[in-house]
């Protein structure tokens, strides 16, 4: 029985030796991964935004200008003082009607507004200096508050009170009165810069 074990031990253990000297097999090496290198992209800068081109807007029109009409009043009808187009910027409308106030000694008219009444006169027989000058001795008598203006060689407002008011002065050398009820001193002032363009020099 002994006989029998020993060769088998040996086959065994030869066996044993076999496998252990045998070259173990290597371990199998991982693939290399090439692991991607990140290259961040080139920054843009923000462009501006453009800002919307402002809107055009059409003009209104302008409003009728007062035309410059130079004339001598001794060679007019007297409600030819003013026209209807010198009236929208001075007064603020047209007159309803119009009224000559012939006089031997000058031109004048009265204009009927729906809000007011002007009469406009201008000496036509004394240079105007010397009329302003008669005028102003009077003056105490009129109730009125007399204050210099600065127009034309010489000027004053009378303001009587109750919306009347008017506005004396030599313009170009000519004596004009302009007197209103129912507009006020700017009003006046203004239709006097119209005649102090458009009244020729007196002579």
């Amino acid at each position: 029985m002994q006989t029998y074990l020993i060769p088998v031990l040996l086959l065994v253990l030869a066996s044993l030796a076999c496998n252990m000297s045998g070259t173990a097999p290597s371990a199998q090496a991982n693939p290399t991964i090439d692991i991607p290198t990140f290259t961040p992209t080139a920054q843009i800068p923000d462009k501006p935004t453009d800002l919307p081109a402002p809107p055009t807007s059409t003009p209104e029109p302008a409003a009728p200008q007062p035309q410059i009409n130079v004339f001598d009043p001794r060679n007019i009808a007297d409600c030819d003082i003013f026209v209807d187009a010198d009236f929208p910027n001075t007064i603020g409308s047209v007159p309803n009607t119009k009224l000559a106030l012939p006089e031997a000694d000058k031109k004048a008219c009265q204009y009927e507004f729906n809000n007011g009444t002007l009469f406009v006169s201008i000496a036509t027989s004394l240079p105007g200096m010397e009329a302003f000058e008669n005028v102003r001795q009077f003056d105490a008598l009129t109730g009125g508050t007399v204050t210099p203006y600065p127009i034309g060689d010489a000027a004053v407002i009378k303001n009587f009170g109750d919306g009347h008011v008017a506005l004396e002065a030599v313009l170009n050398g000519w004596y004009v009165v302009l007197d209103a009820r129912g507009f006020d001193e700017n009003n006046l002032v203004l239709l006097a810069e119209l005649l102090l363009a458009n009244l020729t020099p007196y002579s």
